[in-house]
C-alpha cells in the first residue's frame, strides 16, 4: 500500500491510491456487517415481558409492577408506550425473592 500521511496543528491529509482505499472501506462494510450480525444475535436471544406478564409471574397487581419500575426495582424498557422487562432481571428477582 502506497500512501502519504501529512498534518500539521489543525489539518490531516492522506494521499492513497484508489484500489488501496476501496479495500480499506470493504474491510470496514465487513467488520460493521460482523458486529451489526452479533448484535442481532444476542437481541434475539434477549426475551422480553411486558407489564401484565411479569404481574402474573410475581402474583401481583400491574399497579405493583408500575410501583417497582418507578421504585427503581425493576428496570423497564419504553417502546411504544408500553414497559418491557428483561427475563434475566425478572429470573433474577424470583430468585432472590
Amino acid at each position: 500500500m502506497n500512501r502519504t500521511l501529512n498534518f500539521d496543528e489543525s489539518n490531516l491529509s492522506i494521499t492513497m491510491k484508489m484500489a488501496d482505499l476501496k479495500a480499506l472501506f470493504y474491510y470496514w462494510q465487513d467488520e460493521w456487517a460482523k458486529k451489526l450480525a452479533e448484535a442481532n444475535k444476542v437481541k434475539e436471544k434477549q426475551e422480553w415481558y411486558n407489564s401484565r406478564e411479569v404481574a402474573k409471574i410475581f402474583k401481583k397487581s400491574v399497579s405493583t409492577v408500575n410501583r417497582w419500575k418507578h421504585s427503581g426495582y425493576l428496570t423497564a424498557r419504553t417502546i411504544g408506550g408500553m414497559d418491557y422487562y428483561s427475563k434475566k432481571e425478572i429470573e433474577l428477582k424470583l430468585g432472590a425473592a
